[in-house]
């Protein structure tokens, strides 16, 4: 059985290190007294059995497999997807994995690159909002590219591995540089933790040893990057990191099945993960604190809409006002959007280019698209943030009625995506606004089960997928903790083409 207090203990040994300065005065030629917590976190999943997780952290992994299913299936087509996938079929290899979506079968690692962009393509994923993370897309497409590599891995097992690595992507992304808002510290989280993460799943799933799972991150950790220029540029980049990272830990997890080592100072080394990319910012109690305990997943955040989830207090603030005040895009004079201090300078700053996507990323990561998008039709899908949608002269000419300003009392105290208020002059003369403090799909105002499931047929629909295969496919994922190999799930995700 597990024991949790092993994992208390090491989360405390040595205590917390959260500033800078006193990890950059140390000599940067000497390693750490203390066992780097990568230790600890390889233990913690390899020892950790289904039956020592709490239901409410099983519960949010269920609900994390059926989000990444249907909008895996949503994103099969697009940019960046068709291009990988074109390359896999030319450049083949052993039919190791499902390519979902597809009739392709490829190595578990290509699989998983191509998988985890797909789930990433529509910014429709979950997010870890404290941590500006999506943890789906780093985890799942990797979990189930090795399932069917290696055959017969349980529902129960493949839970497990998930959430353990899901909260390992939470702590990791918390822990660095604590305080400083993840939109400015120059990494795509998702990404970066991801070449760890995947490492890390694929190792429990392919039943390494603690010491072998030690090396595999050491060797993704050697290859990890993601920088997030690629959100100021609009780039496809953005939705293919989660890819590179997937792949890059399903390789280095079979390298070290196969005796290859990494450095074991990962993490806390001298020249480790928090020094080189978080200038030796970091917090030990965040990333080890509570392990095996407390689940920080339970902060997960659904969406409703397929755009940055920095956007969604002012979609919903939108929605509220088109439904509750019975606005009509006529009536409407101006806008005037508030965001806090982690959203404006992101997402809704420049105002012209926020006015004026150019492609889909672009879209995706715009305030005043958005908002254009639900006070023009009442809602906001996928079908907004195409290449015809983005010439559509009704969106483009209420984009054109919008202001945004900054407003820091708006920033969220407990860290991630802030408030948002919505203010919209009629023209004649009325003034309406709403506030929204956790848009829909935040614990706090979670998403109905009619919402999710008209989120997943609606993903299906759009993937392509007949409304019978997608009941099916559905069920199957619903009772993932009754099968006995969950290859069933990616043999079911397989289509034409």
């Amino acid at each position: 059985m597990l024991d949790r207090r092993f994992f208390l203990g090491s989360a405390l040994l040595g205590g917390s290190v959260t500033l800078a300065s006193r990890a950059l005065a140390q000599d940067a030629g000497k390693a750490p007294s203390r066992p780097d917590a990568i230790e600890a976190l390889a233990d913690y999943i390899v020892r950790t059995r289904y039956e020592d997780l709490p239901a409410s952290a099983l519960a949010v992994t269920r609900s994390q497999l059926l989000d990444t299913v249907s909008i895996a299936i949503a994103g099969r087509n697009e940019a960046g997807v068709r291009e990988l996938r074109e390359l896999g079929r030319e450049i083949g290899g052993k039919g190791e994995s499902v390519v979902w979506g597809s009739s392709l079968r490829l190595p578990a690692h290509d699989a998983a690159r191509i998988n985890a962009v797909m789930t990433h393509a529509h910014e429709f994923d979950d997010t870890f909002g404290r941590g500006f993370l999506h943890p789906s897309a780093i985890t799942i497409p990797a979990a189930l590219a090795v399932a069917d590599m290696v055959g017969n891995v349980s529902g129960r097992e493949l839970l497990a591995a998930v959430t353990l690595g899901v909260d390992i992507a939470c702590r990791l992304s918390v822990s660095s540089q604590p305080g400083v808002d993840g939109f400015t510290t120059g990494w795509h989280n998702t990404t970066l933790d991801g070449y760890l993460v995947s490492a890390m799943i694929a190792g429990r799933l392919m039943k390494l040893s603690q010491a072998q799972i030690v090396n595999a991150a050491g060797i993704a950790g050697h290859q990890a990057a993601g920088n997030a220029q690629s959100h100021i540029d609009g780039a496809l980049t953005k939705r293919l990191g989660p890819g590179f990272a997937s792949a890059a830990g399903v390789l280095a997890a079979r390298l070290a099945a196969r005796g290859a080592a990494g450095p074991r100072g990962v993490l806390e080394g001298a020249k480790g993960w928090y020094r080189q990319y978080h200038h030796g910012n970091y917090s030990r109690e965040l990333l080890l604190g509570g392990l095996g305990v407390s689940f920080p997943s339970e902060e997960m955040s659904f969406k409703p809409w397929p755009s940055c989830r920095g956007s969604h207090s002012s979609a919903d603030a939108a929605l509220q006002l088109v439904s509750g005040e019975r606005l009509a895009p006529g009536q409407i004079e101006r806008v005037l959007i508030r965001n806090g201090p982690a959203e404006w300078p992101f997402l809704s700053n420049p105002i012209e280019r926020k006015r004026r996507p150019t492609s889909t990323v672009e879209a995706q990561f715009s305030i005043p698209w958005v908002v254009a998008a639900a006070l023009v039709d009442g809602k906001v899908r996928l079908a907004h943030f195409t290449d015809e949608a983005l010439h559509r002269g009704d969106i483009r000419a209420m984009t054109d009625r919008i202001a945004t300003v900054q407003d820091d009392r708006l920033a969220n105290p407990r860290g991630g995506p802030g408030q948002a208020e919505v203010e919209v002059t009629t023209r004649d003369g009325r003034v309406v606004r709403r506030l929204v403090a956790y848009p829909k799909g935040d614990p706090e105002t979670p998403m109905t089960r009619s919402e999710i499931d008209a989120k997943f047929a609606d993903c299906a629909d759009y993937g392509g997928m007949p409304a019978g295969r997608a009941a099916a496919l559905k069920q199957l994922v619903e009772r993932v903790d009754a099968l006995a190999d969950v290859s069933k799930i990616t043999a079911a995700m397989a289509m034409k083409g």
